[in-house]
């Protein structure tokens, strides 16, 4: 917790396309931090291989709305970052009564963890709004942040595919303040 008079160690703004580079390394890297327990280094170096399809995707993610995030640090580099946007249908309709809005990224650098910055970011990304995210199962270090933040599983986990096969994701749900 800063005291007062203290500037903040980290800034959240909105990210542009000029940022997108920067955001997406610093994804790679959280990446590594949050998930390097359950996947190997071929899947990170896959992910990483990636990179001009996922500006690509990010472009068009912008262009459709949905809104991305970054929070750096007192010297401008990036150390987290949050998109959200409409949700996003994974394998089939999502259920009826969900929120119409989904937190689709939130990923902080472990140097950051505990400075209140995943904090800040979720506030810009959703505020107080009613919303869902999808996150690992064993993940539940992120798992306990959006508990505090009133998300609530919604369902059952649900496996994987693809690069992420062998693990589960749940879909966890906030229904606003």
């Amino acid at each position: 917790m800063r005291r007062a008079g203290t500037p903040p160690r980290h800034y959240v703004r909105d990210a542009a396309q000029a940022d997108l580079e920067a955001v997406l390394a610093t994804k790679a890297a959280a990446w590594r931090e949050a998930y390097g327990p359950y996947r190997d280094e071929a899947f990170f170096a896959a992910a990483e291989r990636t990179l001009p399809q996922q500006l690509e995707h990010w472009r068009t993610e912008l262009a459709r709305g949905t809104a991305l995030w970054l929070a750096e640090d007192a010297g401008g580099r990036c150390v987290g970052l949050a998109a959200a946007g409409a949700p996003r249908e994974r394998g089939g309709a999502l259920p009826p009564g969900l929120p119409g809005l989904e937190l689709s990224a939130l990923y902080v650098l472990a140097e950051a963890h505990g400075t209140g910055v995943a904090d800040a970011l979720l506030e810009r990304a959703i505020g107080r709004q009613a919303c869902l995210v999808w996150v690992v199962t064993a993940n539940e270090r992120a798992r306990a942040f959006y508990r505090r933040h009133g998300f609530v599983d919604h369902g059952d986990p649900a496996p994987m595919s693809g690069p992420w096969a062998g693990l589960d994701e749940q879909l966890m749900v906030r229904r606003g303040a």
